[in-house]
């Protein structure tokens, strides 16, 4: 019974925590694959999934700077893919310049990314087919009511949102948005400095240039989207909440399973006493108990995770299983079963060795 609450507790712990990793990294996907080492956003950003626009022509202000490599404009936006059979389904819409590649997909199945240019041509993910159906070369499709023809298969490109990408040319993307004004407009700038620029100096030198914009470093765009699914919206937080009670479940049942033995056994330690054990040697058996019911636990843990993890991933979820992750909750769920033991160590310490002579 103890073996099955800690792999039960275990499967939860490891599968919330794979299941937010993996949604926080849909959600910052295309930020860490562009290349760019700066975003110029516009003021109040808060996500790189529901973009505002600015001037598109401010890129003339940041490719002026000495320090500055290349500067893209990227498009994001939203739209209604419309199936063959009449169906619509809600896409995010990601414009890239198919010569630079910047904004691209980064993982191509079938097909390429600068497949793209010229025209009306699209590029899904391979796990867009539980929404819009088969997705194979050559399918055509509408999208905001201008007709579009399939010539690439991306692979790992998802969202938080769960709703599939459709990646395009940058000037096509601004053609099928239904406002006029997007024809002149821009989402993000994604910059490139110089090996030998400052970073920091470089995004202090646009702040004051671009007041009407915010300028984001790599790591803190991703830092910003990450907060905002997590604590703004509350869904990141409930995954962590959940994989919380996982473990506070584990170290429960463990931690009751040991004092329980414990307290079968306490003649059996008192002897122990008697004969010259020192309260090292009955912390040891205490411990290693502890230890071999969460490690034997959680290892058949694991091994189910790593087993489900493709047929959860049909469902439209990513599991982050990496190794760096086992490895990380295995040490967490040992250090927490240790210390559910310690209610238990703090009686055997107490116990008298008389009392295997009154018995």
């Amino acid at each position: 019974m103890t073996l099955v609450g800690v792999i039960f507790s275990s499967y939860l712990t490891l599968t919330e925590v794979a299941l937010y990793i993996g949604m926080m990294k849909n959600a910052t996907a295309v930020i860490r694959h562009a290349g760019a080492d700066l975003w110029v956003t516009s003021r109040g950003i808060r996500n790189f999934d529901f973009a505002k626009l600015f001037p598109e022509d401010r890129v003339k202000q940041v490719l002026a700077l000495p320090d500055v490599l290349w500067a893209r404009p990227i498009m994001l936006t939203w739209g209604f893919l419309k199936l063959a059979d009449g169906a619509q389904e809600q896409v995010e819409i990601v414009g890239y310049d198919p010569l630079s590649l910047v904004g691209a997909p980064w993982k191509m199945a079938k097909g390429s990314a600068r497949d793209v240019r010229g025209g009306p041509f699209i590029i899904l993910d391979e796990s867009a087919a539980r929404h819009v159906g088969d997705v194979r070369i050559g399918s055509s499709w509408e999208l905001n009511d201008t007709p579009v023809r399939l010539v690439g298969i991306s692979r790992s490109a998802k969202t938080f949102t769960t709703a599939p990408i459709v990646f395009t040319s940058y000037s096509f993307s601004q053609e099928v948005s239904s406002d006029v004004v997007w024809r002149n407009s821009t989402s993000f700038l994604a910059v490139k400095l110089r090996p030998s620029a400052d970073i920091a100096r470089v995004a202090s030198t646009l702040r004051e240039e671009l007041k009407d914009n915010a300028v984001l470093s790599t790591n803190d765009f991703v830092k910003l989207t990450v907060f905002y699914w997590t604590a703004e919206t509350g869904i990141g937080a409930a995954l962590c909440l959940t994989a919380l009670l996982g473990l506070i479940v584990g170290a429960g049942v463990i931690g009751q399973t040991v004092f329980a033995n414990t307290m079968e056994h306490t003649a059996e330690l008192a002897t122990l006493k008697a004969i010259g054990a020192s309260n090292v040697d009955l912390d040891t058996i205490i411990f290693a108990q502890a230890v071999l019911d969460a490690g034997a636990g959680y290892g058949i843990a694991a091994a189910l995770a790593i087993l489900t993890k493709p047929a959860l991933e049909q469902t439209g979820v990513s599991l982050a299983l990496g190794v760096p992750l086992i490895c990380g909750l295995l040490v967490l769920i040992l250090g927490i079963s240790v210390a559910a033991a310690y209610l238990s160590i703090r009686r055997v310490r107490r116990l008298d060795p008389a009392i295997v002579f009154r018995s």
